[in-house]
């Protein structure tokens, strides 16, 4: 006899109130990173938010201009040609399908 071994979701609602807890640390830790000022004003370079307001990526090399181009000479566009058109002709011989024959019995 086969056993069925799916079980109800009975986690589900745990799952859903910790998905949103985390949206919303993100989005509080967000705003707090942001808006966080010193009293006097200054940036503290112990200060992790300070710290994390200055990380950038940097590339690993400056992209260079494209460089400068010049026309040397215009090409002229031909009028399209046209392909010959054909028509394949099957020029061998093929057997018609055999005919059944009723012989009364």
């Amino acid at each position: 006899m086969a056993r069925n071994d799916r079980q109800p979701r009975t986690d589900r609602p745990w799952r859903i109130l910790l998905a949103l807890v985390c949206v919303l640390l993100v989005v509080v830790l967000g705003v707090v990173q942001v808006a966080h000022t010193h009293h006097d004003g200054t940036e503290h370079a112990d200060c992790a938010f300070c710290a994390a307001a200055h990380i950038t990526v940097h590339t690993a090399q400056t992209p260079s201009p494209a460089p400068a181009t010049r026309v040397v000479a215009r090409l002229e566009s031909l009028p399209p040609t046209s392909l010959p058109r054909f028509t394949a002709i099957f020029a061998h011989f093929t057997r018609p399908p055999p005919v059944a024959d009723i012989v009364p019995a």
